[in-house]
Parts: structure tokens; sequence; C-alpha cells
């Protein structure tokens, strides 16, 4: 088992399927952006800040408190995971608005191991749908 790579797996949300990698990574960050904070019941700081934020008139100030939170909470909880860029990419006069991220992940960050990191741009993901995030 020397050299190989321990992704983490588990399962999709909606469909069941098997997920590994990135795509899992997508689907924890889901989670914890959708989530949140004092709404889970055994582990109450799990998530974020993001829906108060999404509320408010995009400003500058706000874009700023957005992005800190999307940072912050990846970084506190997705050790695999370290934003380096996040790019505002839309935003409709209805309120979508979307963002893209990249970063570097760590497919064995969960056990301490950074030394493999691999560049990362995620798809940019509207903020209006996190309530719906999985």
């Amino acid at each position: 088992m020397v050299g190989q790579i321990r992704y983490r797996s588990g399962l999709d949300a909606r469909s069941g399927k098997p997920l590994a990698g990135a795509q899992h990574l997508m689907q924890s960050l889901g989670k914890i952006w959708g989530t949140r904070i004092d709404t889970r019941v055994m582990l109450l700081d799990f998530g974020s800040n993001l829906r108060s934020l999404l509320s408010e008139d995009l400003s500058p100030s706000i874009a700023l408190l957005i992005y800190n939170e999307l940072v912050a909470s990846a970084a506190r909880w997705e050790p695999e995971y370290a934003i380096t860029q996040i790019q505002l990419v839309t935003l409709t006069e209805h309120g979508r608005l979307g963002l893209r991220h990249g970063g570097l992940y760590y497919p064995e960050g969960r056990f301490g191991n950074f030394e493999m990191a691999i560049p990362l741009t995620l798809q940019a993901t509207p903020l209006s749908r996190l309530g719906n995030a999985t």
C-alpha cells in the first residue's frame, strides 16, 4: 500500500452513487457553506454564516465578508482544500450570486499529509441555492 493515495470517499447525497476525490470535496464544501451555524444537533459550530450575508445588498464590503466567510469556513472544516482564489462570476437582478474558487487540493490532508498538493479550480456554484446544497 505504500505510495497509494488514500482519497476520501463516500456517497453522493442526491443519487447515492459512490463519490471520491474532487467530487467528494465539492459535496463537502456544499454542505459546509449550505449549513447554518447552530443547526446541527451534535455539532452546533459546524457550517458557515454565509446565509446571513446573502440577504444583504451586495457592496464591496459585503463581497469581502462573503469571501472571508467562504475561506474561513473551508479552512476550519475541510482539511483537504486551501482556497487561494475567489472570483465573482455571476450576479443577476433576481439575486443569484455565483463564485468560482480555486486552490490547492490535498488528497490526504485529513491525515495531516500536505506534501501532495494538486491545483484545483472548482466550477461556479450559485450561492443562492446553498440551502439546497448537499
